[in-house]
């Protein structure tokens, strides 16, 4: 890998906890903003904006508050959700703009830090995507950019959690390959090849496919959740 892309895989990777500590509430608010500005793009039309504010309320209404589970024991079990890492962001050239916005906006809900690797033809859309999402408010090193040539470098890098693609079969079946061939953990591959119905990034459980679950547990009680026992062993105390 050349210099360059690994220095924006490890800046990604530096900025990725403390933006997944900041919470589903914030980042929807910071797609919001960016819904408005995107909106304001004459090219874009109207669709991009709709699609990335109906990411965040599908996104939202199941990541968007911790969830309290029983404790057998008389403990505290909190469900909540964490963004996996660092997604590469990967199209063909005839993805559609508003595929790309649900994607980006997606893994930006779910606590996941982007890099951008779109097409020659895309550049231009890649350059007014990344600047939109830098003027509502996205730290640099959460939303990145590379060059597509160096998609590759990006997809078989096995400290990245993962590849967004929206496009074709062929194109996807190569890179579930060179996900699999790479070392290190299982890398998620989430698709998009409904260029017209999309019917991936619509799913209203589409969220999910970017997160990881984890469980924080309180336990101020003995086992059987009866207090009193904490008394054992203290002596006159």
């Amino acid at each position: 890998m050349n210099e360059q892309i690994s220095n924006i895989v490890k800046q990604a990777h530096a900025k990725w906890d403390e933006w997944n500590e900041l919470g589903c509430a914030f980042r929807g608010e910071l797609i919001h903003r960016w819904a408005d500005e995107i909106a304001q793009q004459s090219s874009f039309g109207l669709m991009p904006a709709k699609m990335a504010r109906y990411q965040v309320r599908q996104g939202f209404a199941l990541i968007g508050e911790e969830k309290l589970m029983p404790g057998p024991t008389g403990e505290s079990n909190e469900l909540y959700a964490c963004g996996r890492g660092v997604f590469i962001i990967h199209c063909s050239a005839d993805a559609p703009l508003s595929a790309l916005v649900g994607m980006i906006s997606t893994a930006l809900l779910a606590g996941n830090c982007i890099i951008l690797s779109l097409p020659q033809e895309l550049q231009e859309i890649s350059q007014k995507l990344h600047s939109t999402l830098l003027v509502a408010g996205f730290p640099k090193s959460v939303v990145q950019t590379a060059s597509f040539n160096s998609a590759e470098q990006l997809i078989t890098d096995p400290s990245t959690a993962g590849v967004a693609y929206t496009g074709h079969s062929t194109e996807s079946l190569k890179i579930n390959r060179q996900l699999a061939d790479r070392e290190g953990l299982l890398a998620q591959l989430i698709l998009e090849t409904e260029l017209t119905s999309l019917s991936s990034i619509t799913d209203r459980y589409f969220v999910l496919r970017f997160i990881t679950e984890k469980t924080r547990t309180i336990n101020v009680t003995a086992v059987g959740g009866n207090a009193a026992l904490l008394e054992l062993g203290c002596g006159d105390q």
